[in-house]
């Protein structure tokens, strides 16, 4: 099933790379234009923070976009032939699921390695045939005991893919910020992270048209009120223990951040079984604006 959405898609996929790879070149090497004062540390953040923006507004859409011409079961005749595929409507969703998630979150993750690739390539170039004192600018970064240089043409990549994968190294561990508290920061975003995905997931769903800007608007309104929430009653997801002089001691894990570590699950659990409850309901033929009519059940 999953290989019939790839091979569908094949086309799609490639321009989704190729335009990434693009985007993350040209905008890393405007973004040098407009950093600060020759700052090597500021341009790579600048650049990773691009990324780290942009890949989940794109995954966004893409998720959101799950019963469209994106995934090539958009109109009737593509609906008619996704339907008959002798698969049960489990591994259709499922495979649905990988394709607009991993497969394509990959294809964004392989073009902004290839962008930075390029840029990279770009600028070691530049600075071997030019003159130009600032693209040899460098500096050293001490990093857990070990010394790291960085120039203008240095990677981002591990910058952008750092806060994705698990704080494994217990040496960050240490200080003001404890390896539990590391972890949690972790789980607390990853799974945040499934709950954005699945609510996107159901707003693709239920909503034919305008899925993305309709439910984007739904997830900031309760991200803010949930921010608000926070202000309002005085709480904090995390922590941190100060002096008398407002140094900062540790850092520390909240009641709250419990509180998320089960319920973000459990509401996505119900977002992806809302989910799959509107495809099992899938037709050929449905009204302009949902897949799911609500006066036909």
């Amino acid at each position: 099933m999953l290989r019939w959405l790839i091979s569908m898609n094949r086309v799609m996929l490639l321009g989704l790379t190729v335009g990434a790879t693009f985007a993350v070149f040209l905008i890393q090497l405007m973004t040098l234009e407009v950093s600060s004062g020759g700052d090597v540390i500021s341009y790579l953040r600048d650049c990773s923070g691009f990324g780290e923006f942009m890949i989940p507004i794109f995954m966004a859409v893409l998720v959101s976009s799950l019963f469209s011409n994106y995934t090539s079961i958009g109109t009737k005749q593509q609906r008619g032939t996704f339907l008959m595929i002798p698969a049960t409507n489990m591994e259709k969703f499922l495979a649905l699921i990988v394709h607009v998630t991993v497969v394509c979150g990959l294809c964004a993750i392989v073009g902004y390695i290839v962008g930075d690739s390029l840029r990279m390539a770009s600028l070691w170039i530049w600075s071997q045939i030019s003159a130009d004192p600032e693209f040899s600018t460098c500096i050293v970064v001490n990093n857990n005991g070990a010394d790291k240089t960085y120039y203008f043409w240095s990677s981002t990549v591990s910058w952008l893919l750092g806060p994705m994968t698990p704080p494994l190294n217990t040496a960050c561990g240490n200080g003001i910020f404890p390896t539990w508290f590391l972890w949690a920061r972790w789980i607390c975003i990853s799974l945040g992270t499934i709950w954005t995905c699945s609510f996107f997931t159901l707003g693709g769903s239920l909503l034919r048209k305008y899925s993305f800007a309709i439910t984007g608007v739904f997830w900031l309104a309760i991200v803010l009120l949930f921010m608000v929430s926070l202000a309002h009653f005085n709480l904090s997801v995390f922590g941190k223990v100060t002096l008398a002089d407002g140094t900062i001691v540790t850092a520390t894990v909240d009641t709250l951040a419990y509180v998320l570590m089960v319920v973000l699950p459990l509401l996505s659990y119900l977002n992806y079984r809302a989910s799959f409850h509107i495809f099992k309901g899938f037709q050929l033929i449905t009204n302009k604006w949902t897949n799911y009519d609500i006066l036909k059940r």
